[in-house]
Formats: structure tokens, sequence, C-alpha cells
């Protein structure tokens, strides 16, 4: 994160014509500051990426789908998923959005608190109809969205 130094962030914004950026967005900037990385780092970060990919796609051979936490918590209030506290609970999702592979996410539960509690359904790669397939049985059986009262 931060690879570029916050270059892209800032084009986004440019071409949708505006400054204002979102206090989640805003939060990830400050926590990288201004990072860029040479070509030759990015280069080596992106060779890096592929290998990654690689051994994660020989893992994946042998399974349909990965079933994991969406995190290693309970859902989470908004505007609170980078502070340093719970930023290293996603390590279930980075793997992924690293990966690029298809997921979906079901209620598994509820937290004591009445929080929804996630289930992950990964699936491999261009197999998005087996994720959605499997969370929509999961999903069934374990009862699914559930109104918030208000």
């Amino acid at each position: 994160m931060g690879a570029d130094g916050g270059a892209m962030v800032s084009t986004a914004l440019e071409l949708a014509g505006t400054t204002e950026i979102s206090p989640l967005i805003q939060k990830v900037q400050d926590m990288t500051g201004d990072r860029g990385i040479s070509t030759a780092e990015f280069g080596s970060l992106a060779f890096g990426l592929d290998i990654f990919r690689s051994m994660m796609l020989s893992f994946m051979q042998n399974y349909d789908v990965i079933i994991c936490p969406v995190n290693a918590f309970a859902a989470l209030k908004h505007g609170i998923s980078y502070d340093e506290d719970v930023l290293p609970a996603f390590t279930y999702t980075w793997t992924y959005n690293l990966t690029g592979w298809p997921s979906a996410v079901v209620r598994g539960g509820t937290s004591e608190e009445g929080l929804p509690i996630g289930v992950q359904i990964v699936s491999q790669p261009w197999r998005e109809d087996v994720a959605l397939a499997v969370a929509q049985i999961i999903e069934s059986e374990l009862g699914g969205w559930e109104a918030p009262p208000l």
C-alpha cells in the first residue's frame, strides 16, 4: 500500500473532478505517507506477487473452495477498518485480494453484541459460480441475512 506515493489516489480524485477524499481513503493515505518507491523496487514487489499467486494456485488446484472467516472480528463500525488494533484482522481477505480470486461472504452467525459474523467462500480463478453456489448453501443452512433491530 502506498508504493506509488499516493499518485493513484490523486489521479482518481482529479478524474472525478474533486479534491475531497473519503475519510477512509484519507486514513490510508495518512498511514502510508509519501512512501513512493523506485521502479526497480516496484518491479520486485510485482515479481513477488506473481510468485505468491503461482504458489497459491498450486495449492488451490486440489480444492474447489476455501471456507474461512472474513476477519478475526464480527462486523466492525464503519470507518475503523484501518485502525491499528483491527487492521491485522483482515489478513483473511488480504490473501485473496492479492490472488484476485472470486469470493463471496455470507452471514454465519451473530456475535454476543448482535453484530453479524461473516463466512468467506473463496473459489478458484474464473469460478464465481462455485463460490456463489456454496455461499447459497451456507446461507440457507445458517439462516442468512437478518434485518437489524431498529
